[in-house]
């Protein structure tokens, strides 16, 4: 098995982890098309923490971390006291879109190829990227990308007919919003092509999107409308509707938090190499006003985190996303962002170790498991320690 994973891969090792560790419950709910949001947990203990991934489905590392994190806990590779913690893992936040951006990597790269011809994709993959990243800054040109065109034959034609539902959908989506060719590697949405970060009642752009402005994404992306519904950007199907999959999870950490004593979580994205902590609003946070105290214990276990995992620090400073909703109203949650190395969803696979090559490129992906697994066990008791200082 190659160190990228499809969605049918990724069910693949949940399914065959050891239900004496970690243990599947039932989904804390459904996709619009009918998809589980599954949920497994670790441990028995007292304090209850939530870990995430693949809120953006391009964002493949994030969906992989979480996955090997469970299965290195299910092989007893890595130890987390059970007595005292319970872990909660919501592994594939976004079905939907993993099905699509998985889909369109499987269109090229087989699951039986060998690691070092799935290196060779991963970095031209990068190097495309980079170079269009260029020529948009150069030229200011959105016309078909270098590294959409290695996918132009992923189409919604290639899902298998076990997503019918989904495939219909997509067919008709791309027709009516004319999207570019070899947009579904870029896959960040759910699948109706709603943001689920931006789907929130107070994302920076709602009422642009809402004004029929034209809004592109930046860089390598730039031929790609976040205005219309597609792969990555637009905040919402019907204005003022909350996604399934977004009610979904507040839903869960309200339950968490009014049943257990919840003392933070996870929430992981990539990329970038970034821990976020609670910064400064730049403007009134819409969530809640949040004390100096939140700020302080959210810092400290951001810093934990970022120490041991080699990350820098950064303070969130405006509240228009989901995550910094969540992060408002359950302060010691943590933001991160896997990998340096820019260019999703394969960039963060890179693991090269090659004599004199450049040295952002080695190791990438073994260097995110091994730093954000020891980052998680750091953080863990600094998490511990700042509920209970408050706890009466």
């Amino acid at each position: 098995m190659g160190k990228i994973l499809d969605y049918d891969e990724m069910n693949d090792i949940l399914d065959s982890l050891d239900i004496n560790v970690i243990k599947k419950e039932k989904p804390i709910g459904y996709t619009y098309f009918g998809y589980p949001i599954d949920h497994y947990v670790y441990g028995h203990g007292k304090y209850h923490v939530i870990i995430t991934g693949g809120t953006h489905s391009a964002e493949v590392i994030s969906n992989v971390f979480v996955i090997r994190f469970m299965e290195r806990l299910s092989k007893k590779e890595v130890y987390i006291d059970e007595d005292l913690y319970t872990l909660h893992f919501i592994p594939i936040v976004n079905p939907e879109g993993t099905i699509i951006v998985t889909s369109a990597i499987r269109s090229l790269i087989p699951r039986d190829i060998s690691l070092e011809e799935e290196q060779t994709y991963f970095l031209t993959y990068y190097r495309n990227s980079y170079i269009e990243g260029d020529y948009a800054n150069k030229y200011g040109d959105r016309d078909y990308k270098l590294q959409q065109m290695m996918f132009r034959h992923a189409t919604p034609l290639i899902l298998d007919d076990k997503h019918k539902e989904l495939k219909e959908y997509l067919i008709e989506l791309f027709q009516k919003n004319d999207l570019p060719i070899g947009c579904m590697i870029n896959w960040s949405s759910n699948g109706r092509g709603v943001d689920l970060n931006s789907n929130i009642e107070s994302s920076s752009f709602i009422d642009r999107v809402s004004n029929g402005e034209e809004i592109y994404a930046n860089l390598h992306l730039n031929n790609i409308r976040r205005d219309k519904l597609g792969p990555l950007g637009c905040p919402y199907f019907k204005k003022g509707e909350l996604e399934k999959e977004n009610e979904s999870l507040l839903n869960f950490y309200n339950e968490i938090k009014n049943k257990y004593d919840y003392i933070g979580s996870f929430i992981y994205h990539s990329c970038g190499n970034i821990v976020y902590y609670l910064g400064g609003a730049k403007e009134k946070n819409p969530w809640v006003n949040l004390t100096k105290e939140d700020g302080d214990d959210n810092y400290k276990v951001a810093k934990a985190y970022a120490d041991k995992a080699g990350y820098k620090l950064d303070g969130l400073e405006i509240y228009t996303t989901m995550d910094s909703k969540l992060k408002s109203l359950f302060p010691i949650t943590l933001l991160v962002e896997l990998g340096g190395v820019r260019a999703t969803p394969l960039s963060q696979f890179m693991d090269l170790d090659l004599d004199g090559s450049f040295s952002s490129f080695k190791r990438v992906y073994s260097n995110i498991i091994e730093e954000n697994t020891l980052a998680i066990l750091n953080a863990l008791p600094v998490m511990l320690d700042s509920y209970n200082k408050h706890a009466i």
